[in-house]
């Protein structure tokens, strides 16, 4: 007999976010307070061993923000080979990560390393939240708007930078954008009525607001002409470039997806496109959202209202 996930992994009371939720951290309530943990690495984005070590600790960090926390350490996890890496990259990674670290606020209580023949680096992370404003994936109501708080398109562009299709300029925004911490639109988030978030990660767009559907019991309608996306990413996907992930993230959504406009195969890839350290989607309450809008955008973050919730079954329209 196979035991139920909650069984497994020993739910209980003080459990208020777990396994079998989906969602992007797991919460334990401890002593009044919301303590919200998460671990995630990635393989290197690009050439800057410092900023690489940024992104990959601003990716790791993301998913305590997307609860509606804030972080309070985190711990390296440090996959490196033995050999064939300059001196000095390995520290850089790792300096890269405690700057991310201190302008979340978080301290950098040490880690852990393996030996491994490709290099990956990440985070264990651990926050906290107030238990009565956690931001879930099942709390979006009819007629909230849906507020994206990055562009899209670092798949694309970090794989054709790997396989030298655009050089370091026309990779820098997309850096840029991978090293924004979500610490900010998380705060603003939950100042302005939020109660649903998730951050766009590998799953992409489609894929993490699909995330935020079914829980909810919602049908979440796309505006494809709303979508904020990286310049440089349709001519790069026109000209054949994509990730190990793009077809996949299609096909696992495609039961629960309605294209209701035409899109060519190079139009679709946005959708689908796997993000690193991409942005929060919010599902803002409608009479708050253009305010929060304006607010994200002040602060610097390229954000856009791309949709809403509706009655129906849970799913997306892409209008």
């Amino acid at each position: 007999m196979i035991r139920p996930l909650a069984d497994v992994v020993g739910a209980g009371a003080e459990v208020l976010v777990g396994a079998d939720a989906g969602d992007d951290a797991g919460v334990y309530l401890h002593r009044g307070t919301a303590l919200v943990a998460t671990a995630d690495f990635i393989t290197p984005v690009c050439d800057d061993p410092r900023r690489f070590g940024r992104i990959a600790a601003t990716n790791s960090l993301s998913d305590v923000f997307a609860m509606g926390g804030e972080a309070l350490f985190g711990l390296n996890l440090c996959c490196f080979p033995e050999s064939g890496i300059p001196d000095g990259v390995l520290g850089e990674i790792l300096l890269g990560a405690a700057d991310a670290l201190r302008d979340a606020g978080a301290a950098l209580l040490g880690g852990h390393s393996v030996s491994d023949e490709e290099l990956k680096f990440g985070l264990a992370v651990v926050g906290h939240a107030n238990p009565e404003r956690l931001l879930t994936n099942d709390k979006v109501a009819v007629g909230d708007r849906l507020i994206l708080t990055k562009p899209l398109g670092t798949g694309v562009l970090v794989n054709a930078f790997k396989f030298d299709r655009v050089d370091e300029a026309g990779l820098e925004e997309a850096l840029r954008q991978m090293e924004r911490l979500n610490l900010e639109a998380s705060r603003l988030a939950l100042d302005h009525g939020v109660q649903a978030a998730t951050d766009v990660t590998g799953f992409g767009l489609v894929g993490h607001a699909l995330n935020l559907a079914r829980p909810s019991g919602v049908r979440l309608e796309l505006e494809y002409s709303s979508l904020p996306v990286l310049e440089g990413f349709f001519d790069l996907v026109g000209r054949g470039v994509t990730t190990g992930c793009t077809e996949g993230n299609e096909t696992n959504v495609a039961p629960f997806l309605d294209l209701q406009r035409p899109l060519s195969a190079t139009e679709r890839a946005i959708l689908f496109d796997p993000q690193t350290s991409g942005g929060l989607l919010l599902a803002a309450p409608a009479d708050r959202s253009e305010e929060l809008l304006a607010k994200l955008i002040a602060s610097g973050h390229s954000a856009a209202i791309i949709g809403q919730a509706k009655d129906g079954s849970p799913g997306l329209d892409v209008v």
